[in-house]
């Protein structure tokens, strides 16, 4: 299926362009309209952007932060995925993904703007997908709130912001306590 088939492929990319350009990241934007919708599409290039969700609990005393166990890595990391054909932006595909992922019902982001525009070099086991330019959103959801793991994970947990597990993607390390003060001074606002 070619990605962005609900709407022009012209227009996608535009409405996709804007969206990174309003998180200030112009060079991100600019890729994506350099290589058209390959940019947009995991079985068009091993280059393409993705789109995740960080989720807090910001009425929790210890930071805390819901992960899941990837499948794929057997790493604990945020919840997101590659941009699907019904996506009209980044924030639906992490939105959807979230859903997909953690079945959680329950939740509000932070902004509609990204927290993060990360790009990284993947490792062998993503098969033909060599990097990820990984669009990062920031949800709240309670704890309580109920999670059930899908065939993508071994297994979702909340974790305090200052006892996370090992096996962690090596950069949220540095990144989710930087994360959880974009998504908090957000919330403030």
């Amino acid at each position: 299926m070619a990605p962005m088939r609900m709407m022009s492929a012209d227009r996608a990319l535009n409405d996709f362009a804007a969206e990174l350009r309003s998180a200030g990241q112009a060079p991100q934007a600019e890729f994506l309209l350099a290589a058209g919708p390959a940019a947009l599409s995991k079985s068009a290039g091993p280059d393409h952007f993705t789109a995740s969700c960080v989720v807090f609990d910001l009425a929790a005393d210890d930071r805390r932060v819901l992960l899941q166990q990837h499948r794929k890595t057997g790493k604990w990391m945020q919840f997101g995925g590659h941009v699907e054909a019904h996506d009209d932006s980044f924030a639906a595909a992490a939105a959807r993904e979230l859903s997909e992922e953690a079945g959680l019902c329950s939740w509000r982001w932070f902004s509609p703007m990204p927290v993060s525009v990360t790009s990284y070099t993947l490792s062998a086991q993503h098969g033909r997908c060599t990097r990820h330019r990984d669009v990062l959103f920031a949800a709240d959801a309670s704890e309580t709130e109920s999670v059930s793991v899908s065939p993508e994970s071994h297994a979702l947990g909340w974790f305090s912001l200052d006892a996370l597990p090992d096996q962690l993607m090596p950069d949220l390390t540095d990144r989710l306590p930087k994360l959880w003060d974009a998504a908090h001074q957000l919330a403030q606002r």
